[in-house]
C-alpha cells in the first residue's frame, strides 16, 4: 500500500485512497508539500473511477496549488476535463501566471483539451484558420523568393523540428481519423513566430500535402 494518499491517487489505487479517507481520516482535500491535492493527482494520471469517488466524497473540484492551478490544469484528455467541468470546475479560472486551463493545455501540447475548453468558454483560439495561415505563409515565401541567403544550421534544426511535429500529427490523423486542426494551427503559429519565412514556407508545403490527402 502507498505510504500516503497522493501516491495512492497517482497510482489509481482506489482501495488505498478509500482506506486513507474512510479509515484513517485523511481529508479528501489534503494537499502535499507542493500543494498537490488527491484530485490533482487522480486527474493528472487519468484515473476516472478514482476521480468520481473523490468528487462523490465532496472533493473541491476547484482546489488550487500555490501556482493557482486547479485539477483542470493537469487534465491531458478531454474525457477527464469533461468530468471535472460537469462537477463544477471553473474553465475560466486564471492561475498565477495569468493563464487559463485552455492556455496551459496548449502550452503542454494537449491540443484536444485546449480546443474543448475554448469551445466551452466561447473564447476563440488566438490563431487564424489554417487556410488563412497558409495564405500568409505563401505571401512570406513570395517576398523572400529573391533572397539567396543560406539557412543557418539553427534554422535547419528549427525547420526539421517542426516538420517532425507535423508528420506526427498527420500520422495520428491517418491512424484514428480525428480532427487535429487545432494542433496544426498551434504548430503554424509557433513556427511563424520562431522560424521565419523559410521555415514557414516548409510548413505550408506540409500542410498542403496533408490537405490533399483528406
Amino acid at each position: 500500500m502507498s505510504h500516503n494518499i497522493w501516491l495512492a491517487a497517482s497510482d489509481g489505487d482506489l482501495a488505498a485512497v478509500k482506506k486513507f479517507v474512510e479509515e484513517k481520516g485523511v481529508s479528501i482535500d489534503a494537499q502535499d508539500e507542493n500543494g498537490y491535492s488527491t484530485l490533482h493527482a487522480a486527474a493528472s494520471y487519468g484515473h476516472i473511477e478514482l476521480i468520481k469517488y473523490l468528487l462523490a466524497k465532496g472533493a473541491n473540484v476547484n482546489i488550487q496549488d500555490p501556482d493557482g492551478d486547479s485539477p483542470l490544469f493537469v487534465c491531458e484528455t478531454v474525457e477527464i476535463a469533461e468530468i471535472l467541468v460537469n462537477a463544477g470546475a471553473d474553465a475560466k479560472h486564471v492561475n498565477e501566471n495569468e493563464m487559463t486551463a485552455a492556455e496551459n493545455a496548449e502550452e503542454e501540447e494537449w491540443f484536444e483539451v485546449a480546443h474543448y475548453l475554448r469551445e466551452l468558454t466561447g473564447v476563440p483560439h488566438p490563431d487564424k484558420d489554417v487556410d488563412e495561415l497558409e495564405e500568409d505563409m505563401s505571401h512570406l515565401l513570395e517576398e523572400e523568393a529573391d533572397s539567396d541567403d543560406d539557412k543557418t544550421e539553427e534554422q535547419d534544426t528549427t525547420e526539421n523540428t517542426y516538420k517532425d511535429r507535423i508528420e506526427t500529427i498527420m500520422k495520428a490523423t491517418e491512424a484514428d481519423g480525428k480532427d487535429r486542426d487545432e494542433e496544426l494551427k498551434a504548430v503554424v503559429a509557433e513556427m511563424l513566430a520562431t522560424a521565419g519565412p523559410e521555415g514557414a514556407a516548409a510548413l505550408s508545403k506540409e500542410l498542403q500535402a496533408q490537405e490533399n490527402k483528406q
